[in-house]
């Protein structure tokens, strides 16, 4: 059995990209996160799990930068990674 490194990919579709990176699902079920310098492979349960983490520590971010008195604390969301 090739290993995930190995393995040949047929078809990659695009799900989502921007200017921080893009998001692809191989022909073999498996998501790749790919930002500047980093690339992460999932099975689609633990990629939604991630998107779960993602969100909440999301929220929690808004949470923060609405309680803060005066100019926030927490900066804003950068446009791109450095």
């Amino acid at each position: 059995m090739p290993s995930p490194q190995t393995h040949a990919h047929e078809q990659i579709e695009t799900l989502a990209a921007s200017s921080v990176g893009d998001v692809k699902l191989c022909s073999c079920g498996v998501l790749t996160l790919s930002l500047q310098y980093l690339s992460l492979r999932f099975e689609p349960a633990a990629f939604r799990e991630l998107t779960a983490l993602l969100a909440q520590a999301d929220q929690g971010l808004s949470r923060v930068r609405d309680s803060a008195p005066g100019p926030s604390a927490v900066p804003a969301p950068a446009s791109h990674v450095h």
